[in-house]
């Protein structure tokens, strides 16, 4: 049986990388949405102001629109793989059970049902009997 786990942190991180990658799209979608919403073709309209518009953050700081698009992008794609590689697929064990090896007759304690196994006593390749059933 398995269980899917997501970290918090990992899981807040994507979160947060996607709310700033939406943010982004939504601030470019609000600086241009007057020219494309009146262009008889937007796509080609919005393309251009990707290359075009700027913004200006500060006298000396300025974007095009072309990298925040980029970044935004970018931040997506990075919080959806985050989100991934934090989830982890646990495995619960199985019941735990008795076998006893057929050539050296020691018995040793397992989780789940074993077809071939080693023997952890005398190293041989067997198939283990099963002592009991259930064993809390």
């Amino acid at each position: 049986m398995q269980v899917l786990r997501t970290q918090k942190s990992g899981y807040a991180l994507s979160l947060i990388m996607g709310l700033l990658g939406a943010i982004a799209f939504w601030v470019i979608i609000l600086r241009v949405w007057q020219q494309i919403s009146v262009a008889s073709d937007p796509l080609s309209t919005f393309v251009e102001l990707l290359w075009t518009e700027k913004l200006y953050f500060s006298p000396y700081v300025e974007f095009r629109l072309l990298y925040l698009f980029i970044l935004g992008g970018a931040l997506i794609a990075v919080g959806g793989v985050v989100a991934i590689m934090s989830t982890q697929r646990v495995y619960l064990p199985g019941r735990v059970v008795w076998y006893r090896c057929p050539f050296c007759k020691k018995e040793w304690k397992a989780t789940g049902s074993r077809g071939l196994v080693h023997c952890p006593i005398c190293r041989q390749l067997v198939h283990p009997t099963i002592v009991e059933k259930q064993v809390a």
